[in-house]
């Protein structure tokens, strides 16, 4: 899939290259916050082309850092169900689980420490 991915980012580029030398030349005139350029349409496909790349990885970096929020979240609540799931394991077969201390040691339910 990556493949593909650098393909089309590949083919994407060359499509915009010769686009930008067919049109070397020809000027255009561009309004941009009130000034007025007359400056190839080349740049402006270039720029427009630039704007857009910039567009898409800065989406792309928001949706990145939160599907790999949302994978440490499912991972740690994966951990917290192994440990449950171990210590449910290695627990008495006869008895209380948690078992409680022995009646000569007070526990944490008869006020000792």
């Amino acid at each position: 899939m990556i493949i593909f991915r650098v393909i089309l980012i590949l083919l994407a580029f060359v499509v915009v290259l010769v686009l930008a030398l067919q049109n070397a030349q020809t000027p255009t005139s561009a309004v941009v916050f009130t000034r007025t350029y007359d400056i190839p349409v080349a740049f402006v496909m270039l720029y427009s082309f630039a704007f857009g790349a910039l567009c898409v990885g800065i989406f792309s970096l928001v949706s990145e850092i939160q599907l790999r929020s949302r994978l440490y979240r499912r991972k740690k609540a994966q951990d917290a169900l192994m440990e449950e799931l171990r210590a449910l394991r290695n627990a008495p077969l006869e008895g209380e689980y948690p078992p409680k201390p022995a009646s000569g040691q007070p526990g944490p339910a008869d006020g000792g420490a």
